[in-house]
């Protein structure tokens, strides 16, 4: 049934359930893999119709891994590097300076409220084993070509069933629910709030993540 499903809405006759097939790395099935970007994202409409048109139980079976959902960015300064403009500049991480005011901080942006990001190895990645790679550059598994964001800023990894949080020794760090991760990794739960610099997200397991798209 989720194979004609995603058929129907990606007008591709060849589609066959997630199950059946998992990518390269053993960790993503083949279903959400192929809809993943060269800089890891996926579309929000087609996801949001998958969702109308499938059980829950489908769509997870479809899924099979966790989402980083976009949510907000903080608000506040870069430092001078991105003043400067050129290609050579993306290889400089700019410092972040947050706004002090918590309550005005973090602002909905229409952009990153589609940034959806499936914990899948990219095509072109250059990380290796059970790991989810989050940097600015070409080579990560989640791109986020922004000054506040390092090369090589965090990674999740995915251990007996767990997924665990590290920074990378990041400029502007990695949070999770507000507090700054340290250099060891810590596990992450449904619906637990992480951000990178200043680019928020929200962790969700496939289930909640059905939840969202239907608005539940």
């Amino acid at each position: 049934m989720l194979g004609k499903a995603l058929s129907r809405l990606t007008g591709n006759a060849r589609a066959e359930p997630a199950a059946a097939a998992r990518s390269a790395a053993g960790a993503a099935p083949a279903g959400i893999a192929r809809m993943v970007g060269t800089a890891g994202r996926v579309g929000l409409a087609l996801l949001q119709r998958m969702a109308l048109s499938v059980s829950c139980e489908d769509f997870i079976a479809f899924m099979q891994v966790p989402v980083l959902v976009g949510s907000a960015i903080h608000q506040g300064t870069l430092s001078s590097a991105q003043a400067a403009a050129g290609a050579r500049e993306m290889n400089r991480t700019s410092l972040f300076e947050p706004m002090e005011d918590a309550e005005q901080a973090a602002s909905p942006s229409e952009s990153l409220r589609h940034a959806i990001y499936p914990l899948v190895k990219g095509e072109h990645a250059s990380s290796i084993g059970p790991f989810f790679s989050i940097g600015r550059t070409d080579g990560n598994d989640c791109i986020m070509p922004d000054y506040a964001i390092s090369r090589k800023h965090a990674a999740i990894e995915v251990r007996r069933g767990a997924y665990l949080l590290r920074d990378n020794g990041s400029t502007n760090g990695t949070f999770l629910n507000g507090a700054r991760l340290q250099t060891r990794p810590i596990e992450i739960h449904d619906r637990d709030v992480i951000s990178f610099a200043r680019y928020e997200f929200t962790f969700l397991l496939p289930g909640s993540f059905y939840d969202m798209l239907r608005g539940a």
